[in-house]
């Protein structure tokens, strides 16, 4: 974090001249921490503490413990919700459920029927079916179908639910509209061209440069809206990165530490956008027609001539899906295009982490020492993780370094090519979060557990998670633009893409899909020379891997694998 030495030094100093009897570090770390209160009866509640941290769950807790200050059992009145923030996922957390204190859960990469399998769940259908208080609505009727279709389990003739979605994750980009705005890094509509020799057209005949100048229509196709200006296909937002390497600043960052996870969340949010919310689906439920496989022939996509009707036995084949030949075109693109200088020269740095990445994102240009970079690639819970470097900022610098006073917007993601100019966004939530209750939980607090979880979905507390971490929640539920201006630009745009946008969610109850989840959450996983490869980014990066040989791979990894699923 920048400033870091000279914060450092502050609190020596001011532990050098503090009383012995409050030395440094003789309070509990956690700014938080709170002593178990004796007379009151706790509800135990773990809370994966990434991204988007554990601000909204206090807010949760203050207005639960309101309502229940009156509430009597063993002797005790009143309730305290006790929060665990931790920052392990639901992998390792499983085997300690059956027996431990907490008794609600909120995790990610939570594999479900797996963890069910488990026997770690208890039977929450009263929380999800009944109506939340002040409302019509219940947590089942802000679902989706898919989703009601996958945590509702059939059982004896009824249905079921052991866990419900929790927080959305997106990965894509973030763009600095100051940057933009400040340097007229948008596309005009009628860039001047040579027509005599198109390829000799300045560079900067394509971007606006006068006040009078009108913004390209941008992805969405519709001139005169929130889009307008920003890189419609793959060629107009690599035209972007060449002008922004021209300035001498950076077009694309990201984190060395865990560029490959990052850049396969790019991956599949791009092929996610080409294919829509039926195609993409496709690789979960494997049932029904794919209308976009192909090959590559003579260095190009050429799509089958027909359709293929796909189910479980040949699900295989959407290894072959166009989206995922123009994502990973893309991908490799980013990494080497301009002798890399696309992106950032710690892209790779796997010593430069998430929160340097972000530090740098958020300080550049306003330090004097770190180049001024025009996009983040990140997941939509960056902000809420870098709550600490905005609250450094305007405290160091000024207060229009304040989160909300800062202006980031989520990017629309450019088509492949200029035919799918238009098409209704796609998004793609990757991170399989959920909220479940221990299954050994104490019957007497059972009823405490549920009213919880309820309170935690009502249209208040999602509004209310939505405007402190900047993130929706993975349901169904509307903000008033009243409760918009609350937030962030960046949390603003988030909220207004997902209005917008198809939500595919890695989810399905074919069979093959169920018993195998973990497996189908492997979109790139590719098999080139016999080697079993999982991410694209170091292979384009260090070893030159051409695109061909992996994209041909995941057909080879998804048919060689197939007969292995059970």
């Amino acid at each position: 974090m920048k400033n870091l030495l000279k914060r450092a030094m502050v609190v020596l100093l001011a532990c050098l001249f503090v009383i012995p009897m409050t030395a440094c570090g003789k309070k509990n770390k956690d700014p938080y921490y709170e002593p178990i209160d004796p007379d009151r009866t706790q509800l135990f509640v773990f809370n994966y503490a990434g991204g988007y941290g554990s601000d909204w769950l206090r807010e949760v807790k203050k207005r639960f413990e309101i309502k229940h200050a009156n509430f009597e059992l063993n002797g005790k009145t009143g309730v305290q919700v006790y929060i665990n923030p931790q920052k392990t996922k639901a992998s390792g957390v499983a085997p300690n459920v059956l027996g431990g204190r907490d008794e609600v859960y909120f995790v990610e990469y939570a594999y479900y029927y797996e963890l069910k399998s488990q026997g770690i769940f208890a039977d929450i259908t009263d929380a999800v079916t009944t109506t939340l208080e002040g409302e019509t609505a219940t947590i089942e009727s802000k679902m989706t179908k898919e989703q009601r279709e996958f945590f509702g389990v059939e059982e004896n003739g009824e249905t079921h639910y052991y866990g419900i979605p929790h927080y959305a994750g997106y990965h894509g980009l973030v763009y600095n509209v100051e940057l933009f705005d400040s340097k007229g890094y948008y596309l005009i509509a009628n860039p001047e061209i040579n027509e005599d020799a198109p390829e000799e057209t300045p560079i900067e005949n394509f971007f606006v440069y006068a006040p009078g100048d009108v913004k390209s229509a941008g992805p969405n196709g519709q001139p005169g809206d929130y889009d307008d200006g920003l890189p419609a296909t793959y060629d107009e937002f690599f035209l972007l990165c060449e002008y922004i390497a021209q300035a001498n600043q950076i077009p694309v960052l990201w984190n060395g530490d865990a560029a490959d996870e990052y850049l396969d969340g790019l991956c599949a949010a791009l092929a996610t956008d080409y294919e829509g919310l039926k195609q993409m689906s496709l690789n979960y439920t494997l049932n029904g027609e794919a209308t976009s496989l192909g090959r590559i022939e003579n260095n190009e996509f050429v799509k089958d001539e027909q359709a293929t009707q796909i189910n479980a036995s040949n699900g295989y084949e959407l290894a072959r899906q166009a989206g995922k030949y123009y994502a990973l075109q893309f991908a490799e693109k980013l990494i080497n295009y301009l002798d890399g200088r696309c992106h950032n020269s710690n892209a790779f740095n796997t010593a430069y982490s998430h929160m340097d990445a972000q530090d740098d994102f958020l300080y550049a240009g306003h330090d004097g020492e770190t180049v001024e970079t025009a996009m983040l690639l990140e997941g939509i819970w960056w902000q809420s993780e870098a709550t600490q470097t905005f609250s450094d900022m305007e405290l160091d610098i000024g207060s229009e370094f304040a989160k909300k006073q800062r202006k980031f917007a989520f990017m629309p993601l450019p088509h492949a090519t200029e035919n799918e100019v238009g098409n209704k966004i796609t998004l793609y939530d990757h991170i399989y979060s959920l909220c479940f209750m221990k299954g050994d939980i104490a019957p007497e607090k059972r009823d405490l557990a549920i009213d919880f979880i309820k309170f935690c979905n009502t249209d208040k507390s999602l509004i209310e998670f939505t405007q402190i971490t900047d993130t929706p929640k993975a349901l169904n539920y509307t903000m008033t633009n009243t409760q918009k201006e609350q937030m962030s630009p960046f949390g603003r745009s988030v909220v207004e893409m997902k209005e917008r946008a198809d939500i595919v969610y890695p989810i399905s109850t074919n069979s093959l899909y169920l018993n195998n989840q973990s497996n189908f959450a492997k979109t790139f996983m590719t098999k080139v020379n016999g080697t079993e490869i999982q991410y694209c980014g170091k292979k384009f990066f260090d070893d030159k891997l051409p695109m061909k040989d992996y994209f041909e791979g995941l057909y080879n990894y998804r048919y060689g694998n197939w007969s292995t699923l059970n």
